[in-house]
């Protein structure tokens, strides 16, 4: 398997987190790598303002962000605060409102409209298993090696 530098970055432009990622493939809805110690997998989608974790649990942790900018060995987004979580149960929560109505104040208007659009958008998708919410990642769980990305930085 092919291996890319992914980097989840923060607003300004520093980059918070960094993984050297197995590409697990391709498909309608984008590029599916293994995530750190084993997980699950992390999807990032070809046109959609989000990142999304889909853990072996069945829960799934979506970070709304800007478009990803795939440009090989490495891709990268930027975090824009909000998250959306669907626990192994089915209950969905939207989480970090407060963080980004803090923060936004400093961004640029477009990625502030951008960021409530996919929030509301996320939630109603995750809730209702619509795709990718709901099965596509099955198959590249089923090929995730279990410890196939190391985090290479906090």
């Amino acid at each position: 398997m092919a291996a890319i530098r992914i980097e989840k970055r923060k607003p300004c432009g520093t980059v918070r987190r960094v993984w050297r990622a197995e590409v697990l493939g391709f498909d309608e809805w984008g590029d599916w790598f293994s995530v750190p110690d084993g997980a699950g997998v992390l999807l990032l989608p070809v046109a959609d303002p989000w990142a999304a974790w889909f853990r072996h649990d069945g829960s799934v942790r979506v970070d709304i962000a800007t478009e990803v900018i795939a440009a090989a060995p490495v891709s990268s987004f930027v975090d824009l605060d909000l998250d959306v979580v669907r626990d192994a149960d089915g209950a969905v929560r939207a989480l970090d409102r407060d963080d980004f109505v803090h923060r936004s104040p400093s961004y640029p208007s477009a990625w502030v409209d951008l960021a409530w659009e996919a929030w509301e958008d996320v939630q109603h998708d995750i809730a209702r298993f619509t795709e990718p919410f709901g099965t596509a990642a099955d198959r590249w769980l089923e090929r995730a090696p279990r410890a196939a990305v190391r985090r290479l930085s906090a």
